[in-house]
């Protein structure tokens, strides 16, 4: 693993940790990555040996996990993985390890942490190494909101102006207001920056409002 992400990784104590065989078994889990990937916590005991297409994830999104854990044992490289998973912005650094020390590079190791638009996010964004976004995201609280809406919360949350949005998306300002008014009402805020908070949790960028939507019915 690249040094630089696993020390930016590990320093926070509510790192998840996984790991993961090729076809998706769950072989260990801690206590903070069920925080992360489940809406209630679970013990990490009740949920090992598992395959992660039996724990209530949608089958789409435990394929595209299938698929890059294939990658990576096709490559050698790692991956870095970014989501949108329960309104939140995480990244997942998944490489290969011997977890059963006869040297058989046929697990995943899977490190996540949850990380809002900050100057530390940016560093997983715009570093040398590759970020591969998921096609796949769970919105939690923002679900009701349109992909134009999306659009709009996720300009708001990277600090532009109502005037600002209208001509970034071709549209009118009265078009834009009634767009905002709209994600206010259904989020039920009426402040601004309760809305750019909600947005910077999210990471959210303009074409996440392209991603597919699982798990939010």
């Amino acid at each position: 693993m690249n040094s630089e992400i696993w020390n930016t990784f590990t320093a926070d104590p509510t790192t998840g940790v996984a790991v993961v065989t090729l076809d998706g078994v769950l072989i260990y889990i801690n206590e903070q990555s069920t925080r992360v990937f489940f809406d209630e916590l679970r013990e990490p005991s009740s949920i090992t040996g598992r395959s992660l297409y039996d724990l209530g994830f949608p089958k789409e999104w435990v394929d595209e996990r299938v698929r890059l854990f294939e990658k990576i044992k096709e490559t050698g490289e790692g991956i870095l993985l970014r989501t949108v998973w329960h309104g939140k912005q995480q990244f997942s650094w998944m490489s290969l390890i011997d977890a059963d020390g006869d040297g058989d590079m046929a697990h995943v190791l899977v490190i996540t942490r949850r990380l809002s638009a900050t100057q530390e996010a940016q560093f997983f964004l715009e570093g040398e190494h590759e970020v591969i976004h998921s096609d796949f995201i769970r919105l939690g609280e923002m679900k009701s909101l349109t992909p134009r809406e999306l659009e709009v919360l996720a300009l708001l949350g990277q600090g532009m102006s109502i005037k600002e949005i209208a001509e970034a998306l071709f549209r009118s300002v009265k078009t834009i207001e009634n767009h905002r008014e709209s994600i206010g009402r259904k989020l039920k805020k009426t402040r601004g920056v309760e809305l750019t908070c909600i947005a910077h949790i999210a990471g959210l960028n303009v074409e996440d409002s392209t991603r597919k939507r699982v798990g939010d019915d």
